[in-house]
């Protein structure tokens, strides 16, 4: 890797122009002033949906009348970016709105909504418009969630709610109805690796981090950067994927009782390289992703019934559930192996 990253240039509205009808459609509600009080933005960690609610205020706050919105240098653009603008508020788990709450929560509560609501009645500080930015929305608390609800069935005038959540089934419908939905897709490849590039990454780290990030560009350029990460993938993928027979479950899952500190990194990446092999079946990513498999995984990858698929990611849900309940980890590391040592066998 690169001794300093790259600083890539200042995102753009037309950024997200590759999410095709979604940015079609937002650009279309803006220019014509048919947007609305509220919009829920979702979709994968690290797929952009902070930064685009950041450029979204730009645009309603931003103070040049003429050209394309935002510019991006008028003082409205500049503030926004640097999250000192006085009329937009930011609301996020573990920084409170209300002086009732302790910082380092991990839930937002019902006193920062509230707090929230009483300011949306004040007159804005520069006589526009208010933003209110809810980011992990899904972390509002029930309590917190109803009292949004009221302000939603009855905005005030000229506030704008943007909420960002990874998890969108975890808000209540009636919010969810209440809001336009702006669901961001997995990135193409092709702008995957120009953020990548333009971060200053190595093409052959470029190409690397592709095959896992699962069309999020922040989580691409994350793993480029985290030297840790692929040697952790490296180790899965020579102790589980490769495990030469039986006899060695007991080692290996003795050597990861010792890591139990990274298991959920390792589920992580273990549902990660079963999702590569699915997704070359279907024929949504290039067969040279399977490189670093053994021959065994190549060939199920190409020629494996979609249920075999589903069968081992749900061997990883069940892993996840043993985790939870206290199952000790050598015992989850071992049922895991022997999952994966069953597909393998077949091939």
């Amino acid at each position: 890797m690169p001794e300093e990253m790259r600083e890539p240039a200042a995102p753009v509205l037309r950024d997200f122009a590759g999410q095709g009808a979604v940015y079609d459609g937002l650009m279309r509600t803006l220019k014509d002033g048919s947007f609305v009080h509220a919009y829920l933005i979702s979709g994968l960690a690290g797929m952009g949906k902070r930064t685009l609610a950041k450029l979204m205020a730009q645009y309603l706050l931003c103070e040049h009348a003429d050209g394309d919105k935002p510019c991006g240098e008028c003082p409205a653009c500049v503030r926004v970016r640097d999250d000192n603008h006085p009329d937009v508020l930011i609301v996020q788990p573990g920084k409170p709105i209300s002086s009732q709450v302790e910082a380092g929560r991990k839930t937002i509560p019902v006193e920062d909504i509230r707090a929230v609501i009483e300011m949306t009645a004040r007159h804005t500080f520069e006589g526009g418009r208010r933003i209110v930015m809810i980011q992990q929305a899904d972390k509002l608390t029930p309590a917190a969630q109803n009292a949004l609800l009221k302000t939603l069935e009855e905005p005030q005038e000229g506030t704008v709610f943007l909420l960002t959540t990874d998890a969108p089934e975890l808000l209540l419908p009636t919010i969810i109805s209440r809001c336009r939905a702006l669901k961001l897709h997995p990135w193409p490849d092709e702008v995957v690796l120009g953020a990548l590039r333009s971060h200053g990454v190595p093409e052959d780290r470029a190409r690397e981090a592709l095959q896992v990030c699962g069309g999020s560009i922040g989580r691409a350029i994350d793993s480029a950067a985290d030297e840790a990460y692929w040697q952790r993938r490296r180790d899965v993928m020579k102790d589980f994927f490769a495990i030469p027979g039986r006899s060695d479950i007991l080692r290996v899952s003795t050597a990861w009782r010792e890591r139990k500190d990274a298991s959920d990194e390792l589920l992580d990446d273990i549902e990660d390289m079963v999702r590569t092999l699915m997704l070359v079946r279907l024929g949504q990513r290039d067969e040279s992703a399977l490189a670093d498999y053994p021959e065994a995984w190549q060939r199920m990858a190409k020629q494996a019934e979609l249920e075999a698929f589903a069968k081992l990611m749900d061997a990883v849900a069940d892993a996840r559930r043993f985790r939870a309940n206290q199952v000790t980890w050598q015992a989850v590391a071992e049922k895991l192996l022997l999952s994966l040592m069953e597909e393998r066998s077949k091939w």
